[in-house]
């Protein structure tokens, strides 16, 4: 009777202490893949809080929406913000996903960059295809992972006013990244 209750012990500690799912690759943002649907949310996230932040507009007419996404909040417990994920379409349980923006340095690839790395260990690990600047950031487009990661240029120092392509040797290697989005297209 002993040894059955210290299996039972065991297989609840192994199967309680099974880690979450936080590996980022192409297609894939932790438990999150190309085929998950807005519907299964809730399941792969049951240890955590999901906020449904629905678009507006008439359910009928798809072009009448005044914001054009729905947005599902992924938080811990403790209230920290994890992920954004955006559907493909608007107001739809079975819309599969857009896109993941990561908001926790806990979600990383397989090469150890997340949120928390530098450019150079961006550099270094991914594929980037090309850096764009908008009004106020800079976006790098990672081809191996599809995904974009969004720089500062307050912090890198470069003029709000340079817009378009810039050059990998104008991003100090330390610089920190603002987001990264996973593309599931």
């Amino acid at each position: 009777m002993k040894r059955v209750f210290a299996l039972l012990v065991v297989i609840v500690m192994v199967v309680s202490c099974q880690s979450k799912d936080t590996t980022i690759d192409l297609d894939k943002v932790g438990p999150i893949t190309k085929t998950t649907n807005v519907k299964e949310l809730t399941n792969l996230f049951k240890n955590d809080s999901i906020v449904s932040r629905l678009s507006e507009g008439d359910l009928g007419n798809m072009n009448d929406y005044i914001g054009d996404n729905d947005t599902y909040l992924v938080y811990q417990k403790g209230g920290k913000l994890l992920l954004s994920i955006s559907p493909v379409n608007p107001l739809d349980s079975v819309s599969k996903i857009k896109s993941v923006t990561v908001f926790s340095d806990e979600f990383t690839t397989k090469k150890s960059v997340g949120l928390g790395s530098t450019f150079n260990d961006l550099n270094i690990n991914h594929n980037i295809e090309k850096l764009e600047a908008s009004f106020k950031l800079i976006t790098v487009f990672v081809k191996d992972i599809n995904a974009t990661f969004t720089i500062d240029k307050e912090d890198v120092g470069i003029k709000v006013f340079t817009l378009g392509d810039i050059d990998k040797a104008q991003i100090p290697e330390n610089s920190k990244f603002t987001s990264f989005t996973v593309w599931f297209n």
